[in-house]
């Protein structure tokens, strides 16, 4: 039939099915009502004080950190490898460790500004750590990068020296290491601020190199948005720690 009756059945369907997607939608808002845009974007953390170690010992416990120990084939292995690939297997781990530590202190952490790095450094750097990982798989055949033990971060200090020592090394790349120290301290604010700092700075460090010594060129831009976005957040975080703490610079 394709009289009036008909076309008004089909205007009513219509409508009605308008109104359940109106419906749904200020059902959405209204769940997210009050809730910051990256707030709404977070992932499930999957560290915090509540699972943290307190007997963690930064950057000691080599084969915990890496899940390698002294069997494993690729230890004490003579590996001829190119500079970029190095640096994706340090920056992966290393962004990896602060995701960690941001996402720890974000339930703890009392002034808004270092909610929102917290937040920025969860989302940034998880894309950053697929970025690499793309990087991985198209130059060198895996996505995966290669397990740390002590002759890997030799290599790494030899190709990128000036990031501190082995155990300096180890510690910033470590999860639960960085978790551990953050959940320990006094002052949740001033503990997030005196750890990233730190952390950026390595990163930073290793950047800075790979802008001569990178081979690939997406490499060099990547460390180039790296060196911009982490030097201006330590500068965030040294004024927000003079604000709180009354002291010109953040202990490292």
């Amino acid at each position: 039939m394709n009289g009036p009756g008909k076309g008004i059945r089909r205007i009513s369907a219509i409508g009605a099915s308008s109104i359940l997607v109106v419906v749904a939608f200020i059902a959405l808002l209204s769940g997210h009502a009050g809730a910051s845009p990256a707030r709404q974007d977070a992932t499930p953390a999957t560290y915090s004080c509540d699972t943290a170690s307190p007997m963690a010992t930064p950057g000691m416990d080599h084969g915990a950190m890496t899940g390698m120990d002294a069997a494993s084939p690729m230890a004490g292995m003579d590996m001829a490898m190119e500079f970029d690939q190095l640096y994706i297997d340090m920056m992966i781990p290393h962004h990896q460790s602060i995701i960690a530590l941001a996402e720890a202190a974000l339930p703890h952490l009392t002034d808004e500004r270092l909610e929102a790095i917290a937040y920025t450094i969860i989302d940034v750097q998880g894309v950053e750590v697929e970025e690499l990982r793309d990087y991985r798989q198209q130059f060198y055949g895996s996505a995966e990068p290669m397990m740390m033990d002590e002759h890997m971060m030799g290599m790494m200090m030899d190709a990128m020296p000036n990031m501190g020592s082995m155990e300096d090394m180890m510690t910033q790349m470590d999860p639960e290491a960085q978790v551990a120290a953050f959940c320990a301290a006094g002052d949740p604010d001033l503990a997030f601020i005196n750890l990233i700092i730190p952390h950026h700075e390595m990163a930073i460090t290793a950047s800075e190199i790979a802008l001569t010594q990178a081979t690939h060129q997406e490499i060099k831009d990547f460390a180039q948005k790296v060196i911009n976005d982490q030097q201006r957040e330590i500068d965030e975080l040294t004024q927000i720690y003079s604000e709180l703490s009354g002291d010109a610079t953040p202990s490292s």
